[in-house]
């Protein structure tokens, strides 16, 4: 696990973190997903030699991980203690952020802001529904920031497809901060179970931009039905 936990190690961070480009690639790694360094270049408009340059950095950093699949090599976030760290960082720079212009930037906050992943779980105002469903429903546990999973609720995920042995045989759940909704959210293996599964039974399926989420009209049945949401707050306002 990457840990930063001394004066230096904030500093370095900070250092390469400082860097707009570097910065991109570990908010467009938040999805989760595996990327290539051209995709990676193209989608932060460098070019490949600087992002050779970029994808050093992060790795001497221990911010990201290569993984070689066939002739191909990819990058990924190096785990989800770093995800936080980065989706942390967002709340942060969240109090002094410029004012977004233009209709894409701003449908891309919209959409961001009301579902989105978080490394590899679902974070954003539908994140909390979830939560706060699930808390309703005496499926979770959650008292001053820390959630635990009630015996109600591993049946729950177990009769939804999510068998114990995914959610490491742990009462326990990781609570993560949402960024834009400054309240705690489903993380750790629930939270990626959970996000896996609905995106299996296409609850919820990739928007744009890649990491932004949006629920289809199954997928709002699906939240009517097994967490008794309301239909009326599903949608993407």
């Amino acid at each position: 696990m990457c840990t930063f936990d001394t004066g230096s190690d904030i500093a370095r961070l900070a250092s390469t973190l400082a860097d707009p480009t570097r910065a991109n690639v570990c908010a467009t790694l938040m999805d989760g997903c595996a990327w290539t360094a051209s995709e990676l270049a193209r989608q932060t408009r460098v070019s490949p030699q600087a992002m050779t340059s970029c994808l050093s950095k992060l790795e001497e950093s221990h911010l990201i991980t290569r993984m070689r699949q066939g002739r191909h090599r990819y990058v990924r976030l190096c785990d989800e203690h770093t995800a936080q760290i980065i989706e942390f960082m967002g709340i942060v720079a969240e109090t002094t952020q410029t004012r977004v212009i233009g209709y894409r930037q701003v449908r891309a906050d919209r959409r961001l802001r009301y579902a989105r992943t978080c490394y590899n779980h679902i974070a954003g105002h539908l994140a909390i529904l979830i939560t706060t469903a699930m808390q309703t429903r005496g499926l979770i546990d959650l008292r001053d920031d820390s959630i635990r999973l009630t015996d109600k609720g591993t049946l729950w995920f177990a009769n939804n497809g999510m068998p114990e042995s995914q959610l490491r045989k742990t009462p326990r759940i990781k609570g993560c901060l949402d960024w834009t909704e400054r309240r705690m959210h489903i993380g750790g293996s629930a939270g990626s179970a959970l996000c896996s599964r609905l995106m299996d039974l296409s609850v919820i399926r990739r928007n744009t931009p890649r990491r932004a989420l949006r629920v289809t009209t199954t997928g709002k049945r699906w939240f009517v039905s097994q967490l008794g949401i309301d239909e009326d707050t599903l949608d993407e306002s």
